[in-house]
Parts: C-alpha cells; sequence; structure tokens
C-alpha cells in the first residue's frame, strides 16, 4: 500500500454504548465476572454449559462466575460482562494464552444460556519498527518506518433464551488508532461484526450478517490480523507489482465490506463443526454470489480444518465498457497438535485460481488480472517452563505465497510470477489473566520477475511490541 489511512475519532454511537454498559455495571444491575473470558475452567453443570477438559496449565484456575439460576428463572435484560463459560472448551482449545487458546475454532459461541446482555471485547496497541530494503527500479535503497497503531473492540450480544433455543444479535463497535492495514477494507472501520442468529444451543444455528467465517489457517504467534507484519516487504510504490499475499480460504473469510453473509452452522458431536456459508450482495460496483462450505475436527490434541470457497462477482452495470466478471474458487486446510502444556505446533496449505473477463480482455480472460495463487507455512509455540513460568510463551512461524497471472513474457516464455516469504519469532508474557504483552520480530522477502521491469527482490525487517487487553 501507498498511503497510511488518516487517524479519526469513533463514532458518537460508540461513546454512547461504552457509557450505558458502565453506568448499568457501576449500578449494580449487572452480574460483574472477575474470571478470564478465555478461562480453561469446565463451565458450571447448573447451567447446561457443554463439559469441557481443563486445561493442562499450571496456572490457578479463576472462579466462574456463571450463576446456578436456570435460564428461565433469570429477569430478562441483565446486563453483564461475559463469564468463563460463554467460550465453549469441550476439548482444550490450545497452550494457555497462547493463539489456538485465543482461536475459538468454530465453537458457538459467546455461550449464554439465560436470557441476557453479555459484552466482552479487547484493546490492543502495537510500537512498531521496519526498515525495508528496495530493490526495485528507480527507488531509495531502502527506507525505515516507525509508527504506533491500535484497535479497541466493545462487543455487545443480547440473547434471549428458554435454555435451549435461542436468539443473538450481535455487534462490535470499533475504535481505531492509525492503522495501516485496516481488515477488510483500507480505511477507518467503525464496526466488525452485525448478525442475527437463531438455533439451539450446541446443536445447530442460523447465522445472518456481517461476520468471519471458520479460520482454517491458524498462523501462530505472529503474522497477526490488522498489522503491517501481515503483508510482507513491499514499497508500495507499484500496485500492478503488489505483493502477493497468503490464501486462506480468504475471498469469502473476512467480513464483507458490501456484501451479507448467511451460514447454517451444525454441531452433531463436540468435536465435529460444521458452517455452511453463503454469501449475497454487492460493494456499490460489484454484485457478489458465493459459497464456503468449512469443517472442523477437534479432539484437543488434534485440530484438522478444511474449507473450499467459489466466489463470483459481476458488474451491475450491463454496457460493455462496465463489464467486470470475476470468477474466484480455492481451498485451503490445515493440522495442528496440542500437547498441553509444553508445545503446540501446525502446518497449512492453500491454493486459489482466478479469472477475469472485462472491458480490458481481448479475445477472452484479461491475462494480466487473472491467474493462480499458492500459500503454505507452520508454526511452533513452547511453554519453557510450564510449571515454574505457566504464563510465559514463545513461538516462531513461517509462511510462503506465491502467484503468477496468465500473461506469458514473450522474451522468456514463462508467466509473470512474484513471491512472499515471511517469517517470525516471538515472546509472550500474560499479566493477571488478561494483560498481554508480546515481542514479534520478523524477516520478509518479496521477489517479482515480470515483463515490466527487471526481476528484483524487496525484504524488510521488522519489530513490533503489542500490549493487548482482553475482557
Amino acid at each position: 500500500m501507498s498511503a497510511r489511512p488518516r487517524s479519526k475519532l469513533a463514532s458518537n454511537s460508540f461513546f454512547v454504548a461504552l457509557t450505558v454498559l458502565l453506568a448499568l455495571a457501576a449500578g449494580r444491575c449487572a452480574w460483574a465476572s472477575d474470571a478470564d473470558p478465555f478461562s480453561d475452567d469446565t463451565p458450571s453443570s447448573g447451567a447446561g454449559a457443554p463439559a469441557a477438559v481443563r486445561s493442562s496449565s499450571a496456572v490457578r484456575a479463576a472462579a466462574s462466575a456463571e450463576p446456578a439460576d436456570s435460564a428461565v428463572n433469570v429477569v430478562p435484560g441483565v446486563v453483564e460482562e461475559l463469564p468463563a463459560s460463554a467460550y465453549p472448551e469441550p476439548y482444550t482449545r490450545g497452550l494457555y494464552g497462547g493463539p489456538l487458546w485465543l482461536d475459538m475454532q468454530g465453537l458457538q459461541w459467546p455461550y449464554m444460556p439465560r436470557t441476557g446482555i453479555g459484552f466482552s471485547g479487547y484493546g490492543w496497541l502495537d510500537n512498531d519498527y521496519k526498515l525495508t530494503r528496495l530493490g526495485g527500479p528507480n527507488l531509495s535503497p531502502h527506507s525505515t518506518t516507525l509508527f504506533q497503531q491500535g484497535r479497541f473492540l466493545l462487543r455487545v450480544t443480547p440473547t434471549y433464551t428458554n435454555g435451549t433455543w435461542f436468539v443473538q444479535g450481535q455487534a462490535e463497535i470499533v475504535a481505531n488508532k492509525d492503522q495501516l492495514d485496516v481488515q477488510p477494507t483500507q480505511g477507518i472501520v467503525d464496526a466488525d461484526d452485525v448478525w442475527v442468529r437463531t438455533g439451539v444451543w450446541q446443536k445447530w444455528d442460523v447465522t445472518i450478517g456481517r461476520f468471519q467465517a471458520f479460520d482454517v489457517y491458524p498462523l501462530g504467534m505472529g503474522l497477526d490480523l490488522n498489522t503491517d507484519e501481515r503483508i510482507g516487504a513491499y514499497d508500495g510504490t507499484n500496485p500492478a507489482l503488489s505483493v502477493p499475499q497468503l490464501y486462506n480460504a480468504e475471498y469469502l473469510f473476512n467480513r464483507p465490506a458490501g456484501p451479507g453473509n448467511v451460514a447454517l452452522h451444525l454441531y452433531p458431536v463436540p468435536s465435529f463443526r460444521v458452517e455452511l456459508l453463503g454469501q449475497w450482495g454487492n460493494d456499490d460496483l460489484l454484485n457478489h454470489v458465493g459459497g464456503r462450505p468449512a469443517v472442523i475436527f477437534d479432539v484437543g490434541w488434534l485440530k484438522l480444518r478444511a474449507a473450499a470457497e467459489i466466489s463470483w462477482a459481476f458488474a451491475q452495470d450491463p454496457s460493455p465498457m462496465a463489464k467486470n466478471d470475476q470468477r474466484k474458487r480455492g481451498v485451503a486446510g490445515s493440522a495442528q497438535i496440542v500437547v498441553a502444556p509444553y508445545i503446540e505446533f501446525g502446518a497449512n496449505i492453500g491454493a486459489a485460481v482466478i479469472d477475469v473477463v472485462d472491458a480490458n480482455s481481448v479475445g477472452g480472460e484479461n491475462l494480466t488480472a487473472s491467474g493462480n495463487r499458492l500459500s503454505y507455512g507452520g508454526f511452533v509455540d513452547a511453554a519453557p517452563a510450564p510449571n515454574s513460568v505457566p504464563n510465559l510463551l514463545i513461538g516462531a512461524g513461517a509462511n510462503f505465497a506465491s502467484a503468477h497471472d496468465l500473461f506469458i513474457d514473450t522474451a522468456t516464455n514463462v508467466y509473470e510470477r512474484s513471491s512472499n516469504l515471511q517469517t517470525f519469532g516471538a515472546v509472550q508474557y500474560l499479566f493477571y489473566r488478561q494483560l498481554f504483552v508480546k515481542l514479534v520480530v520478523g524477516y520478509a522477502k518479496s521477489h517479482f520477475a515480470n515483463s515490466k521491469a527487471a526481476p528484483y527482490d524487496d525484504d524488510m525487517y521488522s519489530a513490533r511490541l503489542r500490549v493487548m487487553y482482553l475482557f
């Protein structure tokens, strides 16, 4: 990317919502939870929560704030910070405080077996350094960038339930601080989730709105979303030579900026989770239709994930000059192994095909806009001293992504290609069960070979210190 978006204040609705929630909590019309919101506690059996396998972490378990009252005996409309049991764990999600543990892995959450309004969220700030060495023509040999960026999210989840059947709504109000890479669009966003869901607890549900699909490509402790580190080494001056990004069945994975999602979630047994997702709508330029089935098999120590997707976009305007027909399809999958409380590791792979026919096409596809993508990688996280220093984690990982279009260089008789190697190492400490401090150092290298310029490389050294509060 070539420009850094300007910062702006969050919308008034964010501050109104936050003020109301805090006032209700202070007035003791809510149950306050002192439990870690991603606790490994076994949920209270009195509330009908699913049984969970306790984590092997040496960290002392926090008492669950889940009341024993049946859902039908609780006055509707109460506001509470989501308790530990709102985050189900039928099998160990991962090392305590680690990236797999923070990933709900397709589980139905927030789990609220009584009527009320739950709230939760997070806030993080990154202090970043990066040195990029540029190999492209007519560029300075290197650039150095120092920046700070951040994100605060308040999640509100009103729920009505009779203890078995339920209906939920969820809104995630976001305040951004100077992000270089805002997901899913390049600009300041003010909402993530906006959805309505109904179904039967731990059996099935239908979810409609804006939400993220099942994640089938976990990356470990680095390459976090909404970070410049996730992009790789780039010069930002020539979009036609943009760095290829990892492919994680992403076309329908991220929250859509214009279209909406509809998904059926099935939970036939605790170890097997299914998402059948469809997408429909437009982004002011193109109409979008697509489908993305995904499955997760999880028995704690072994986790297998896979997704396939197909996306079709076409212009609203029927005139020949507005023609823009885009067809994208791909598959991605991964496997993770968790040996709690010592180590977890995993491997990922994904591949996609893109076909574009537009006003620039000559006798068929637009050769420079059509092509193939491939990515693969892995990660490892470890607790070096789980008994004496259980809150300390270290990790490392790497991902390689490549792309080529369908234009053949007549001089070399090969496709135009580019690649992106991203590696990282990380160390994290968890204070007071809710304050995360993580240092990530990385090295990235991109390569460009095409007819527009002589082949060249960019590479980047980076460091990022994240402070994150989870509530």
